[in-house]
């Protein structure tokens, strides 16, 4: 006999929906090939009106999660995209993990990131690193903070992307996944001080100057006001 999915909250209903099956399919209650539940089953059991479900499930389906066959009902894709494994794995591992463990994750991370692009990155590279810190600033002079939550993301993925290795560019893009949550609090906390973008061409200057004596510290200093992202 299955598990029955639990009832959706009123708020936010779609995105629920979507994270109930998300995760239903990580923590292998429902493989890839297998059939979901009936539609009628489906609004039973999580307590959802016809449409969210539908709208939901149309979601799902561009996402790759489902695949709806008419007349026959919804499935889980048997060939599922990775990077909905992606969002989903990491968003549970980041639920799970303590403040301390991120920091240290990501002082790992950051690090040899950092160390790696420093033996690949290219001139072409250093300034498009550079013209990226450069909007950064703008952004946080003018208070945009959405916008520099947004730069200090895609810093951290060119970084990565510098690395040239395409296993550990996937493996990263995995992780950031859990650093992007909590990117904005990072902005929030230093907008007081607008240090953000002074750590961010420190790390640059060491890897322009491919500096691994001081790297380790300099990643410390910019994670020393990071924060974990509320989680409520």
């Amino acid at each position: 006999m299955r598990d029955k999915f639990e009832p959706i909250n009123k708020e936010n209903v779609v995105d629920q929906i979507i994270s109930v099956i998300t995760d239903s399919v990580v923590k292998g209650k429902y493989k890839p090939g297998m059939k979901l539940p009936s539609e009628y089953e489906l609004i039973e059991e999580l307590k959802v009106s016809r449409n969210s479900l539908r709208e939901a499930m149309k979601i799902l389906s561009a996402m790759g999660v489902v695949e709806i066959k008419r007349g026959d009902g919804t499935y889980i894709c048997s060939e599922m995209k990775t990077s909905v494994f992606d969002n989903a794995v990491f968003g549970i591992l980041y639920e799970m993990s303590t403040d301390d463990e991120l920091q240290e994750l990501r002082q790992i991370v950051d690090e040899e990131v950092a160390r790696l692009a420093m033996q690949k990155v290219t001139k072409e590279e250093i300034k498009a690193l550079r013209a990226n810190i450069g909007e950064m600033e703008q952004a946080l002079q003018a208070g945009d903070y959405d916008q520099t939550e947004k730069l200090d993301f895609t810093f951290h993925q060119m970084l990565i992307d510098a690395c040239k290795n395409k296993f550990f560019i996937r493996l990263m893009q995995g992780v950031y996944a859990i650093f992007e949550k909590s990117i904005i609090n990072t902005v929030e906390y230093e907008k007081e001080m607008s240090r953000v973008v002074e750590h961010h061409q420190k790390i640059l200057r060491c890897v322009e100057e491919k500096d691994t004596e001081h790297i380790a510290q300099v990643i410390a200093d910019s994670l020393s006001t990071w924060r974990k992202k509320d989680r409520n």
